[in-house]
């Protein structure tokens, strides 16, 4: 059975929060379509449309485990998927850890690269991990490590980043760090087999916030925004209530954490975007989700390729990355290689 998800206009990794709600979609199921209002039909049609397995591929054990704990913050789900990394799993790939790509002893970066990769002129992935804006860590037992062992191992370079943290390092000190790892990038990875003009940016809670951040605002961009091809966000979170304040990182100034703030700059902002979000992830970024997707969808010409991940919560979607589980992953590769390679 195949469930297509419609998103209507329909990401972070270690500090996240509660909830419930999910973007409006219509449901195609055994010819059964929900009700979804219209003017959100008009709005997704061809823009849009991911599909995705109704099992949502996730192993039955960890499928109950999701389900079970809902959207609470549990990151034991992890001892279950470490052992699909077992150290075979790293074979053929080989890892430079620990690169400055700037004077401060968190600006460093690894390099994932497939063997055989040195000469060619791959693709590459860049990871921004997450961690509430205060901390997380670009090297783990398996997690994110995964992330950019599976673009190694699919035809890309990977390169994983740690960046500066909050409080001490507030905005825009993350989206600066990641224009620094680009420009890194961009001069010395074809010496790895990466395209220096083919980068794709990928963050993932915290992370997608610095990746959009870098996106949405020409400010923080330098020369090295052209090399640029694509933007990934999984489970960002930004403030979605009228008059809120958005997270400390962000300062006094209210537009720069909103979600209605980054609707207009990205849909300004020069780049492809993809979107993910899990089924059970906590409230803060359910309603981000809504308000992005639907955001940036009104102009019809953005809106993101948009997922939202079954039986997955804010720690699993990432750590998904490689394994069987491929709702991610499969339409995410494939929006990859349909990036044009200019422009």
């Amino acid at each position: 059975m195949l469930t297509v998800i419609i998103s209507s206009y329909t990401g972070r990794r270690k500090n996240r929060r509660h909830a419930a709600e999910r973007p409006a979609h219509a449901v195609i199921q055994a010819g059964v379509v929900a009700r979804v209002p219209a003017r959100f039909i008009a709005a997704a049609c061809g823009f849009a449309v991911l599909a995705t397995a109704s099992n949502a591929q996730v192993p039955a054990n960890i499928a109950e485990k999701v389900r079970a704990t809902g959207q609470a913050m549990d990151p034991t789900i992890g001892q279950l998927y470490a052992p699909m990394f077992p150290k075979e799993a790293w074979a053929g790939v080989s890892i430079e850890r620990d690169i400055a790509y700037g004077p401060d002893p968190l600006q460093r970066l690894d390099v994932f690269t497939r063997d055989g990769a040195k000469g060619k002129k791959l693709p590459v992935l860049l990871f921004v991990h997450g961690g509430g804006f205060t901390r997380g860590d670009k090297h783990g037992a398996f997690y994110p490590d995964n992330i950019t062992l599976w673009a190694a191992k699919n035809g890309m370079v990977g390169v994983n980043i740690d960046y500066r943290l909050a409080p001490k390092d507030p905005w825009p000190a993350g989206a600066k760090d990641l224009a620094s790892a680009i420009a890194w990038t961009k001069a010395n990875i074809a010496r790895y087999g990466g395209d220096p003009n083919r980068i794709v940016l990928f963050g993932h809670s915290a992370g997608a916030n610095h990746v959009a951040d870098y996106a949405a605002h020409p400010e923080v961009r330098g020369a090295e925004a052209s090399s640029v091809k694509g933007v990934i966000m999984l489970s960002p979170a930004y403030s979605t209530a009228a008059g809120a304040r958005p997270n400390p990182y962000y300062g006094e100034d209210a537009d720069l954490g909103s979600a209605s703030g980054q609707v207009t700059r990205l849909i300004a902002s020069p780049y492809p975007l993809f979107y993910g979000y899990a089924e059970f992830d906590p409230k803060p970024m359910k309603d981000t989700a809504s308000a992005l997707i639907e955001g940036v969808c009104q102009t019809k010409s953005r809106c993101p390729k948009s997922v939202e991940l079954k039986d997955s919560n804010h720690f699993s979607e990432g750590m998904a990355i490689g394994t069987p589980d491929q709702q991610l992953t499969g339409p995410l590769l494939k929006w990859i290689k349909a990036l044009p390679a200019k422009g």
